[in-house]
């Protein structure tokens, strides 16, 4: 019996070692995470080259920004796919992250202006870059997510708008009590330039109410900075069959301008969509601290400028859906600065605007639900 168990350790030996040692990628398994979990994706991966040699070290991963990995955490909810390389070698990897049930709790305490009119605060972000989930410029991860890179990982090469920026959580800080997000005219992952986009999918959304924010622009040709909200699930469809609210948008070659859009109807390129041209007046303009919202309710979106009501929509649609879809679902906040795109014609800045700070500074941003 003896005998018997020492061949059967030396063969399951061989064969283990054998194994181990045959050329490829291994340890890539399908996994399944929640919005919240750390991850590695190099724990348990292993690579060897035909001549037995470990290539580990060598493997380059890509897909990995689809994950919005902020210090080693799953920040984003869905399915995905990462694929690993080394040499002549690939390996797919599928990973399904679920989202929680409840978005991520912040103190109301710390919100300015908690009340107004019949509308109570529900969410807030007052930039104080403290808290127990900051990175290290000082963002809170609790209340935001970052989308990095060109959109390549999110099947929107050019952010689906042939933008020429790369984003990267570098570019956004808190300082002073206010959330800076800074251009730069610099080579970085085959684009030009770099700048940030966060975004509360991995923590909040939310269905009708107030959504506000206090915000200075940037001037100049090329820019192109955006406070919007995109729907948390997708519930009718691609873009834009689940919508798309732009609460602000804006040219910096168009100082006196800001604009509001409403995108609906079916996926692309089925879609339509309307919208305003807010002029400011005299001696105001987006280089100002400005107060962009929307109330949105059943069937009613309006948009505000200082207060001032500058759009109204009671009428879309959604192929297949009746009235008020898609407007009638969980949207997330997003805060961007794109350069280019064919939203301003496809223009660059010229390089001199880079010679003093590009900046997109937001003071606050205040969500509400009536009482």
């Amino acid at each position: 019996m003896k005998k018997l168990m020492v061949v059967f350790l030396i063969i399951f030996t061989l064969y283990a070692c054998e194994s181990v040692s045959e050329p490829g990628i291994h340890g890539v398994e399908d996994i399944s995470l929640a919005v919240g979990d750390s991850f590695d994706p190099y724990e348990g991966i292993s690579a060897v080259d035909e001549e037995g040699n470990d290539i580990t070290e060598s493997i380059e991963i890509q897909g990995l920004s689809q994950l919005g990995l902020s210090n080693g955490i799953v920040t984003i909810a869905g399915e995905f796919v990462i694929v690993y390389e080394v040499l002549d070698f690939t390996a797919i990897r599928v990973i399904n992250v679920e989202a929680s049930d409840d978005n991520t709790q912040v103190s109301l305490e710390e919100c300015g202006n908690p009340e107004i009119g019949d509308y109570v605060i529900t969410w807030c972000d007052e930039f104080s870059g403290e808290g127990d989930n900051v990175n290290a410029q000082g963002v809170d991860l609790n209340r935001w997510g970052f989308q990095t890179g060109t959109g390549q990982d999110y099947g929107l090469d050019g952010w689906g708008n042939d933008e020429a920026q790369y984003y990267r959580e570098e570019n956004a800080r808190v300082e002073d009590g206010r959330l800076i997000i800074e251009a730069h005219k610099e080579s970085h992952g085959g684009m030009n330039y770099t700048s940030a986009r966060l975004y509360t999918k991995p923590t909040f959304h939310q269905t009708y109410g107030r959504f506000e924010a206090k915000i200075k622009l940037p001037v100049g040709e090329g820019l192109w900075p955006a406070y919007w909200m995109m729907p948390q699930d997708d519930v009718y469809g691609g873009w834009a069959a689940s919508g798309e609210i732009d609460i602000m948008e804006a040219k910096g070659a168009y100082p006196n301008q800001s604009i509001a859009a409403l995108h609906f109807g079916g996926a692309w390129p089925d879609n339509t969509h309307t919208h305003e041209v807010y002029n400011f007046p005299s001696g105001k303009s987006i280089a100002d601290f400005n107060v962009y919202a929307i109330e949105w309710e059943e069937g009613e979106i309006r948009w505000y400028v200082n207060d001032v009501l500058i759009k109204q929509s009671t009428s879309w649609y959604t192929d297949g859906h009746s009235f008020p879809a898609p407007f009638d679902q969980d949207f997330y906040l997003l805060l961007n600065l794109a350069i280019g795109g064919t939203f301003d014609g496809g223009v660059l800045p010229p390089d001199d605007l880079f010679d003093d700070p590009v900046l997109m500074e937001v003071e606050y941003v205040r969500v509400y639900q009536k009482d």
